[in-house]
């Protein structure tokens, strides 16, 4: 009885792990330089002011990331309890893979095309907002429409090749804020102080242990 336990946990963790080899070749990972992030917010001294948390999955399937990731989701919160924080989202960009910048556009419902000026966010002290964010096509830097591959042998594997492209650089959301206090009056010559974020992020393959957990925890 123990041998037939042992043979069938040793089928199930083969299983496991050759399901994990395979799965491992399809996904990838997405995710913001906090280290980069906090620096600058300390550099500035916006620690107290503001957070910002993008709200990426553990892990995305390669061929369906179009799906899974057409927006990036980006949460910002206002730390402060007598400041106000402005979200310019019109003077913030994003960029792509190959480091072309462009406008910053906030998804809203309903959306078809490209506005031609959007409506800035305000965020009232101990508020937080939520948000999804696209280039000008509407889509992350990361869909289809922003990567293309070519084979250059029969022998290149399509997948392999797009991996490649999209974890062969980092692209950026610089986000730019106005911060003021709650009793400020521009009449009474009072400067809102302007502060730009500059957010890193960065696609890498999912390791082979990682990809053996999600495929143990799918939901996660």
């Amino acid at each position: 009885m123990n041998l037939l336990i042992f043979t069938v946990y040793l089928i199930c963790v083969t299983y496991v792990l050759y399901n994990a080899f395979l799965f491992v070749d399809s996904m990838v990972t997405v995710d913001a330089d906090k280290e980069e992030l906090s620096r600058q917010l300390e550099e500035d001294n916006l620690k107290d002011f503001i957070d910002i948390k993008f709200k990426f999955k553990s892990g995305y399937h390669l061929d369906q990331i179009d799906k899974e990731l057409e927006t990036i989701p980006v949460e910002v919160a206002n730390k402060s309890q007598q400041h106000k924080l402005e979200l310019l989202w019109d003077d913030s960009s994003i960029s792509n893979l190959k480091k072309k910048s462009g406008r910053l556009i906030r998804i809203t419902p309903g959306m078809s095309e490209t506005p031609q000026k959007q409506a800035t966010s305000t965020i009232l002290p101990g508020q937080t907002i939520e948000a999804k964010l696209s280039d000008e096509k509407l889509v992350s830097p990361l869909h289809s429409k922003n990567i293309s591959v070519r084979k250059t042998s029969t022998l290149d594997s399509e997948r392999l090749l797009k991996i490649a492209a999209l974890t062969a650089s980092v692209f950026h959301i610089q986000l730019v804020f106005k911060i003021a206090s709650q009793k400020t009056n521009p009449k009474d010559g009072k400067q809102q102080l302007s502060c730009v974020l500059r957010c890193p992020l960065s696609v890498k393959r999912v390791h082979w242990k990682k990809a053996a957990d999600l495929l143990l925890r799918p939901n996660k």
